[in-house]
């Protein structure tokens, strides 16, 4: 993402996917829990209203077969010596039929009464739905002679239900009493559907797969096995959890009943139970799709916006780059890039003035120096002609002559050197020292010079030349006015914390007006700096300011026929 447009559409897309995806992870998450809550109410609610009526239906059955099996004339019939086909047997058969005939009006549940007897009688009332043989069959059962309901289910018929009671008599068991119930006895209790795609399954206490919705249910032959299987994996008697059956999940309830023992399983599809979930899903998927094809737009537009001006920017850097100092980007707006455009154009203006600067310092400090070539008079020449009267005084025997002519020699060879612009402040006190030598025949010694100068600031350096005028100046206009005047000169060097150096001279000669001075710093007037002096306090300033900058230089204080002192302000740069 090196591009402005890649780096905009990511952000975009991180803050929206970063809004969009916690949302609708929370609001699929909150709405299958609350479908998954509802469905699960929903099916318990279901599974026992049916196991409800499950448990009234047994209980009235059983209270018909409680009355069958405590009625006196059942026993005693079953306990009689009549023999078919008698008279008598045949009275007793019609009456104990039509007894239990009376018992199941409007049961529709149903089927079929039968009380039989170890002594081989039997007594039915119904649709025979269970053959003779097994119904004699059951009698063999010992479990059966306990005095309690007992349901039983007969496999070879599906879902046939069956109800037994014992018959006692002196508290030993003389026979049963089945009630059969309809074969869609099952079907009319727990077809219940409550969720489209749902399945009920019932297990009894054992384990067996008493009835199950449906004979292929969702493409899967095996149900009784599939039921059993949930049933045995089921950690607890009650409540919901998820399963996998053929690959695909089920939200599986299950309740066991407190009347009969069974177990109740309901089985719903997730995919049906979350169809209208994974719809608001897939619609908050595409919603986010079609956002971030409308960020990609949105951030084409709006970068080919940005890049646009950026561009100008940078056609106009890279002419600048070429040479054309005075390009500048056509950029109107007010936004960031229409700042920093400005921005650019203010620091390429000031960049031209700063060179045009530098050019004009160049220059003034190219004729200060030609003025100062000027000004020695063929310096050359000089050199050559005091060494020649310096070899005559020695001939001549004149020391003070030669004294004099070596001074001005060591003087002008300084002069002459063009390799040397700065030297360090204690070559600088030397040369003085050496004028101060010439000068002091011409003022036979009633100008008296002191220099103190710090050890720390005798390696800094220092234009050369820069003390001899401003000492020559205080000479001639200070004590050269009056030939009676006598004095002092002080020159004192020492540094400052801001890495400064500072040398003051000071003298107690005639002094300088405020005009003066005035006329000093104004370069229309240097004429007046220049009366003798070789170079001159202005080009001393110029020199100084030129070499080291405008925050250093010079600057004159004077209190006329009372003191004048120059000071003169150098960065602390050493050898």
């Amino acid at each position: 993402m090196r591009t402005i447009q890649g780096k905009m559409f990511l952000a975009f897309s991180i803050m929206i996917c970063l809004a969009i995806i916690p949302i609708a992870y929370s609001t699929y998450h909150n709405a299958s829990n609350v479908i998954e809550d509802n469905a699960t109410t929903f099916i318990s609610d279901s599974i026992r209203r049916a196991d409800e009526k499950l448990r009234s239906t047994m209980e009235e059955a059983d209270q018909i077969a409680k009355v069958i099996v405590t009625r006196d004339i059942v026993a005693q019939s079953l306990l009689s010596s009549t023999e078919a086909p008698s008279y008598e047997w045949f009275q007793e058969k019609k009456l104990i039929e039509d007894y239990i005939a009376s018992l199941t009006t409007y049961k529709t549940y149903i089927q079929r009464i039968s009380v039989i007897g170890y002594n081989g009688k039997v007594f039915q009332s119904g649709y025979a739905q269970i053959s003779q043989s097994k119904l004699q069959g059951l009698l063999e059962k010992k479990e059966l002679q306990e005095n309690r309901r007992h349901v039983l289910l007969d496999a070879s018929m599906e879902n046939s239900i069956l109800l037994a009671r014992p018959l006692l008599a002196g508290g030993k068991s003389i026979g049963l009493c089945v009630i059969e119930f309809q074969p869609d006895f099952m079907k009319m209790v727990f077809e219940i559907q409550p969720l489209k795609g749902s399945l009920i399954g019932v297990v009894d206490d054992q384990g067996q797969v008493i009835y199950h919705t449906g004979s292929n249910w969702g493409g899967t032959p095996d149900l009784s096995s599939v039921i059993e299987e949930i049933y045995r994996d089921q950690t607890k008697e009650e409540g919901r959890s998820l399963k996998t059956v053929s690959g695909e999940k089920y939200l599986t309830v299950q309740i066991v009943s407190n009347a009969i023992g069974w177990t109740t399983i309901g089985m719903v599809p997730t995919k049906e139970l979350l169809r209208e979930v994974h719809q608001i899903r897939n619609d908050i998927i595409l919603v986010t799709v079609l956002v971030l094809l409308a960020v990609h737009v949105v951030s084409m537009v709006l970068s080919k916006q940005i890049t646009k001006n950026l561009k100008r920017l940078h056609n106009t850097m890279k002419r600048v780059r070429e040479g054309q100092l005075k390009a500048r980007p056509r950029i109107d707006t007010e936004d960031e890039v229409g700042q920093l455009s400005a921005m650019f154009s203010s620091m390429m203006t000031h960049v031209q003035e700063l060179m045009e600067e530098t050019e004009e310092r160049g220059r003034q400090k190219r004729e200060a120096e030609y003025r100062a070539l000027q000004s020695q008079i063929n310096p050359h020449f000089l050199y050559n002609t005091l060494n020649t009267i310096n070899y005559l005084s020695k001939i001549q025997q004149v020391p003070n002559i030669g004294e004099v002519s070596a001074a001005l020699v060591e003087l002008m060879r300084f002069a002459v050197d063009q390799k040397r612009d700065l030297i360090p402040i204690r070559e600088e006190l030397e040369l003085l020292q050496r004028y101060l030598s010439i000068q002091k025949y011409r003022f036979l010694d009633r100008v008296t010079i002191s220099i103190d100068a710090e050890e720390s600031t005798l390696d800094c350096l220092i234009p050369k030349l820069v003390l001899q005028p401003i000492v020559e100046n205080a000479l001639l206009h200070g004590f050269g006015i009056s030939p009676e005047r006598a004095g002092s000169i002080a020159i004192k060097s020492y540094s400052q914390a801001d890495a400064t150096v500072i040398i003051d001279i000071t003298d107690n000669g005639a002094g300088i007006s405020e005009e003066q001075i005035a006329a000093i710093s104004n370069p229309a007037s240097e004429r007046m700096t220049q009366e003798g002096t070789g170079v001159g306090i202005r080009n001393v300033q110029d020199r100084i300011r030129l070499t080291f900058g405008e925050e250093y230089g010079l600057t004159i204080v004077s209190v006329p026929g009372i003191l004048t002192t120059v000071e003169l302000r150098l960065p602390q740069y050493r050898v």
